[in-house]
């Protein structure tokens, strides 16, 4: 359907989903609230919340406003950047939209000093060519909407800094596309915005995937101690002392000034004496911890223990002392040279115990962080974890602050529990929507299988074996390639590595894949289809192949998922729930915390196969559970579930479906 009184629009025909989320968005934005989307794949929810947000961003009272399209996936960039040029393309105006893409330093850089922060970018460029370089980089952003790709390939070849560029570009933009933490992660925040002009009252945000928000807003508190951590930034101060010495020895040779140099060898010297006591006071507690842990997995320890200890061995000495605030300072000034055996991605010692003691500090009166103690590796050397238990605590100043945002997902459910988990603003107006596809229930249709089950009280080799048999008869049936998901690796090596899967190619994820090992899967699965082979491919919920992977080009048939992925009964986990339970009620505790989380990520796993709408796959659920109130009340109340009794009803239905639905959407668009 054609929509003449909306802007910013990319294509000339909207599907239904998407005028009800502009209409939506709209209306939200034109008051600075705030709309949670629980929107299919499909429906295009990038070009809708485009329209709203730019419409909004461009007409808003209190003057023009900048859009931050936040995103963690790297294809979605590319996504956003196409939409932003086909808007220009039907734009009536002569303005077009300005649009920077930036993903991190390290991968926009050619190298980056981990001690100066420095990059060697332009080394190659005399000082006064640098200015034009840039101007024409700049020029070159702006001047339509650009791939990162595009940028960091043009900056290499004329010898200039990408990044540094882009930054630069933003003070001219209409959208910024980047990575969520340049909002939600305080530090970089702070670090950040201002740095390219911005402020966060002057933004609207469109946050996609935003079911994977509260977790990346914990991640962004969460650090790990350990005695080698403290050891190492020992080491690191005792070298960077030595250099200070040295420098002010040759500032006194050469009659220079030494009084602010002396003041830092001063803090170098009282912190190295400070991370020696550390070292014996956080070992001995450390000790005590690991007695108390006994065959325990992880312990609660209180964040408070651990700060007055340090802070307690800052004070033990019968020099001066130096401030906790003095401290933190002095780790984070260390530099030490250059080791080509460490990491050049990992931070140096004193950088991870800065940081953590900062979380410590600054968190002191806050209820929702956590420490956890457990213990690392075949050394099982004591480690303890920073915790966030609510991410809230973070967003609610950014959503208070920021004027309006759209969060989207196709797995937001329900979108009415991210808004309270992330404590939007209740004096503007929220609003919470699910959208429907046309084309799910025809082209994706669902099927629970109601007599299996990996619950553990019931797994038995009779219930393994009809599990396979249900995965057998899909795979009998399945013309290409079909994916296996299941809640654990331990399940994974039970009922997928123990059995007998003739007929196909079957490629098994590992604990520790990169990102490299996943696209070559990928690279395997399009090879093996223009060979004519099919394939199995296998992983685990919440891994590297269930979430964030593009299988496009209706790379798979069938999807299949075996079990829910509930979170360990681990003491974390039993702490998030007890927080849970206190701030939402005991009646949302075991939904907010436990299964909501887990019916996403079978969620998340069943929208592997369909990723644009013309796409069609049948998926399988191996769990009765699934079915039970409990679990089906956290499903999208648009989903419709056809119950397979046993294998053969799940080889018939499956049948039926490539029967109607012989060919993959191979050139979908």
């Amino acid at each position: 359907m054609t929509a003449p009184q909306f802007e910013f629009l990319a294509h000339e025909t909207l599907r239904e989903g998407q005028v009800r989320m502009i209409r939506d968005g709209n209306e939200v934005l034109e008051n600075n609230g705030f709309l949670f989307a629980a929107a299919p794949t499909g429906i295009g929810k990038t070009a809708a919340s485009l329209s709203s947000a730019l419409f909004a961003a461009k007409n808003h009272p209190e003057g023009e406003k900048k859009l931050l399209f936040l995103t963690g996936r790297q294809s979605q960039h590319r996504i956003v950047v196409d939409s932003v040029r086909k808007i220009n393309e039907r734009l009536e105006s002569n303005e077009s939209i300005k649009l920077v893409d930036m993903i991190g330093r390290e991968s926009m850089c050619i190298e980056v000093n981990r001690i100066t922060g420095k990059c060697t970018c332009e080394a190659d460029v005399p000082e006064d060519m640098r200015t034009l370089g840039r101007n024409n980089l700049r020029h070159f952003i702006l001047e339509g909407p650009r791939h990162v790709d595009e940028v960091i390939e043009l900056g290499r070849k004329r010898g200039i800094c990408s990044w540094s560029t882009a930054r630069s570009s933003v003070k001219d933009s209409d959208v910024i596309v980047c990575d969520y933490n340049h909002v939600f992660v305080e530090k970089i925040r702070d670090a950040s915005l201002p740095s390219m002009g911005l402020e966060i009252e002057d933004t609207i945000l469109i946050v996609d995937e935003a079911h994977n928000l509260p977790k990346r807003i914990r991640m962004g508190l969460e650090r790990r101690l350990t005695n080698q951590v403290i050891r190492d930034a020992y080491n690191e101060m005792e070298e960077h002392r030595g250099h200070l010495d040295k420098q002010i020895t040759q500032m006194i040779n050469s009659n220079s000034n030494i009084d602010f140099h002396n003041d830092d060898l001063n803090n170098a010297k009282k912190s190295e004496a400070a991370l020696s006591r550390i070292r014996i006071s956080v070992g001995k507690y450390f000790s005590d911890l690991k007695r108390m842990l006994g065959k325990q997995e992880e312990i609660m320890t209180h964040p408070s223990e651990l700060l007055g200890i340090i802070e307690n061995s800052l004070l033990e000495t019968i020099d001066e002392p130096i401030s906790l605030t003095n401290f933190i300072r002095t780790l984070l000034e260390v530099q030490v040279d250059h080791d080509e055996e460490l990491d050049d991605n990992q931070d140096l010692a004193s950088y991870r115990l800065a940081e953590i003691l900062e979380i410590l500090d600054g968190n002191r009166e806050e209820k929702a962080l956590a420490t956890v103690f457990d213990l690392l590796g075949i050394k099982e050397e004591g480690r303890i974890t920073t915790y966030l238990l609510d991410p809230g605590v973070i967003s609610q100043s950014v959503f208070s602050r920021c004027s309006g945002a759209i969060l989207m997902s196709g797995t937001l459910f329900p979108p009415s529990m991210y808004g309270e988990i992330l404590r939007v603003p209740n004096n503007r107006p929220v609003r919470y929507e699910e959208y429907s596809s046309p084309f799910e229930n025809d082209r994706r249709p669902v099927l629970l299988a109601t007599d299996v089950t990996t619950k553990y009280a019931n797994r038995s080799e009779e219930n393994t074996r009809k599990i396979r048999e249900h995965i057998h008869s899909v795979l009998r049936q399945t013309p290409g390639h079909v994916a296996i998901f299941l809640p654990s690796y331990e399940l994974l090596e039970d009922i997928i590595n123990d059995g007998s899967w003739p007929g196909r190619r079957v490629i098994v994820e590992e604990r520790n894949w990169t990102k490299f090992q996943v696209e070559n899967a990928l690279n395997q699965l399009k090879r093996s289809r223009d060979a004519g082979q099919r394939c199995m491919l296998v992983g685990v919920y919440n891994a590297r192949l269930s979430e964030g992977v593009d299988y496009d080009s209706n790379i798979l048939d069938a999807v299949i998922c075996i079990g829910i992925p509930m979170a360990r009964p681990t003491a974390s986990n039993q702490a998030l729930r007890d927080y849970v339970s206190e701030r939402f009620g005991e009646k949302n505790a075991w939904k907010y915390s436990a299964a909501q989380p887990a019916i996403n990520s079978i969620l998340q796993a069943m929208g592997r196969p369909i990723r644009k709408a013309e796409d069609r796959a049948i998926v399988v659920i191996l769990d009765r559970r699934v079915g039970d109130r409990g679990y089906r009340s956290c499903l999208p109340s648009n989903l419709k579930m056809f119950e397979s009794v046993d294998s053969g009803s799940t080889e018939r239905l499956v049948t039926r479906f490539f029967t109607r639905h012989p060919k993959p959407a191979r050139h979908s668009e």
